[in-house]
């Protein structure tokens, strides 16, 4: 059994490490050379700015439940499950209090170790946990789950021993403590593993805070302020709540299911809430219940914000965008700057509000044959906390489904983009491409709002020549694959989105100079689908570099003769005016405007 300490020097190079559990407990008798340990505690006792401290001077992150190394991008990847628990229990001001603590925790042998924690005020006891039927854990998200079976259970068995609350946090395998210190560590290489059943068990009601009432004027009132309190005390102590700011609703967990996600609440969970209100002996109604979970008292959550700062000022110095480009087997000389580019405006989208100007307007387009991995690396762009924001099921003939998950959704795959029609191209999604803003109905709102659109695109297709709009050829970056994407290693996130965030801090660009646009421009050329009017341009004419070589001529008299020489069944369905759109946006072909309209100096080729 091995304990992995991670730390992220000043640079956030990530360095790992291991030891036993018994050169551990050995390694927190005393404090480290530099006394970080006693310093730290030191910070927090004045509780002042002890975010900015660790950043400043880093520290060791432990983590007890399992021995982890490092993938090819430096991810933490399992290595091996210890079977192990961490339970915390703070706000303990004396030395009396921790040792009571300590002492408790010795009574039951399924107790590897107990000791005081960072802050100098929590004691920590790990505790042995193992599945019931025998088996070992098949993977990380199987050694989670335990871990959350485990603590829950440890909790219950471990709670009734203890003078105070155990600390009710979210659960995974990959929890961590910072470096503890303890002269005198309890420490029981014989302990036992608590078997955990498959089955989760009730949860037990958290300790419920005391809320202050403000005096009544009369029994009236104060019977209404007391009814009040405890219709909120049984809601928090059965649910979790939270206000999605993104999605604009208020969202719940019920805490009897640790493994639910977090669900909308909407009319039919209001009334089943009522109803277990009322059965736990509250008097209350469908509107009491819906005037404190739809109140601001609530506390707000904004999904992306939340990950983005928990990323930020944390990027090594290397190039992980670009590396994750690379990727993508390509020959294209340029694809790795333009996916840096729009992954910065992908980023810049999450942040924007309904007063931009502009919408992240580029969209890398991959080609290649099937089964390449195409799919997977878009899904792959989010990380886990926010793949609930990846689509890559958009209906475009529904204009209504599409304007909501623009404003919803992060990142918006256009697959077998093939499939839509030129018609499509050239309105529809030309113009929701360049919007900064959507107007949509809430899914459960009443009135039509203006919200800032969040998601971007990308598109995956099998055929090379789908760019159907020339003027709108420009926003796609289109790049044909020479090989399948190499997906095995997943990207290290929290290092993508870290330089990302370092980047648009340092104000880099996260859109295309003119210049730029006139390269991609040229690129997708060899992408765009070519008409008949087209292909027979080509054959009767090519451009001319001056006036003396060619000729200055119409849109409409080119393709005149063109009907002329091969007749008009041959240049169906192609018109004038597409036809005119073809030339003005060949870059080698000149133009000049008349008082008649555009003409363009060809140079016809002998028959």
């Amino acid at each position: 059994m091995k304990l992995t300490f991670v730390l992220r020097n000043k640079k956030n190079a990530l360095k790992l490490s291991t030891k036993t559990i018994e050169s551990f407990v050995e390694r927190i008798k005393t404090d480290t050379k530099d006394g970080a340990v006693a310093r730290r505690r030191q910070q927090l006792a004045f509780d002042d700015y002890i975010d900015s401290y660790d950043r400043q001077y880093p520290s060791h992150l432990i983590y007890p439940s399992a021995e982890f190394e490092k993938d090819a991008n430096d991810n933490l990847r399992l290595k091996a499950f210890n079977g192990l628990v961490a339970l915390t229990i703070d706000n303990l001001p004396t030395p009396a209090d921790l040792e009571a603590v300590k002492q408790a925790a010795q009574i039951l042998h399924y107790t590897l170790a107990a000791f005081i924690g960072p802050s100098g005020h929590e004691v920590i006891i790990l505790v042995k946990i193992a599945k019931a039927d025998g088996s070992n854990p098949i993977d990380e998200e199987d050694a989670t789950n335990l871990c959350h079976q485990g603590h829950q259970l440890a909790t219950t068995v471990y709670q009734g021993l203890l003078p105070k609350p155990i600390r009710q946090e979210s659960v995974s395998a990959r929890n961590t403590f910072r470096m503890p210190l303890d002269a005198a560590p309890y420490y029981n290489p014989k302990a036992l593993a608590l078997p955990v059943s498959e089955k989760p068990m009730p949860q037990q009601p958290a300790p419920i805070e005391q809320i202050a009432i403000e005096p009544a004027n009369d029994k009236n009132s104060q019977a209404i302020t007391l009814a009040t309190a405890r219709l909120m005390d049984f809601l928090n102590t059965h649910y979790q709540f939270r206000y999605n700011t993104m999605m604009g609703y208020t969202e719940y967990k019920d805490l009897i299911y640790k493994y639910m996600e977090w669900t909308p609440v909407d009319d039919r969970v209001l009334k089943g809430m009522t109803m277990k209100v009322r059965l736990g002996g509250i008097d209350a109604k469908d509107n009491d219940v819906r005037r404190y979970v739809q109140s601001d008292m609530i506390r707000p959550f904004n999904p992306i914000g939340d990950y983005l700062w928990e990323q930020y000022d944390k990027w090594d110095g290397k190039d992980h965008i670009r590396q994750l480009a690379r990727t993508v087997p390509t020959n294209n000389p340029h694809w790795a700057d333009w996916f840096y580019t729009w992954f910065l405006g992908m980023v810049r989208q999450w942040q924007v509000t309904n007063m931009a100007m502009y919408g992240n307007q580029a969209v890398p387009l991959l080609i290649s044959a099937q089964g390449w991995n195409k799919t997977t690396f878009c899904e792959q762009l989010l990380p886990p906390e926010l793949r609930w924001g990846y689509t890559g099921n958009l209906q475009m003939d529904d204009k209504r489904q599409v304007l909501n998950q623009m404003a919803q959704m992060l990142l918006i795959n256009l697959d077998e983009f093939n499939q839509i029609s030129p018609r499509t191209q050239q309105g529809f999604l030309k113009n929701i491409i360049t919007l900064s803003s959507v107007k949509i109905k809430r899914p459960y709102g009443r009135h039509v709002e203006d919200f800032p659109r969040r998601a971007s695109f990308i598109a995956t297709t099998n055929q090379a020549d789908v760019l159907a709009d020339p003027s709108g050829s420009r926003r796609f970056l289109g790049v044909e694959l020479t090989g399948p994407i190499d997906v095995s290693t997943p990207p290290n996130y929290e290092q993508l989105y870290a330089q990302a965030m370092r980047a648009l801090h340092q104000h880099q660009p996260y859109y295309f100079s003119q210049q730029e646009t006139k390269v991609i421009a040229e690129s997708n050329r060899k992408f765009s689908v070519k008409s008949a009017a087209d292909h027979f341009f080509f054959d009767y004419f090519e451009p001319a570099t001056n006036a003396t070589d060619g000729e200055w001529v119409s849109a409409s008299a080119i393709f005149g003769y063109l009907k002329q020489q091969v007749g008009v069944s041959l240049l169906k369905p192609a018109s004038i005016s597409g036809f005119g759109r073809m030339l003005s946006n060949m870059p080698e072909l000149q133009k000049r405007l008349t008082k008649y309209g555009s003409e363009y100096l060809v140079k016809r080729k002998k028959p």
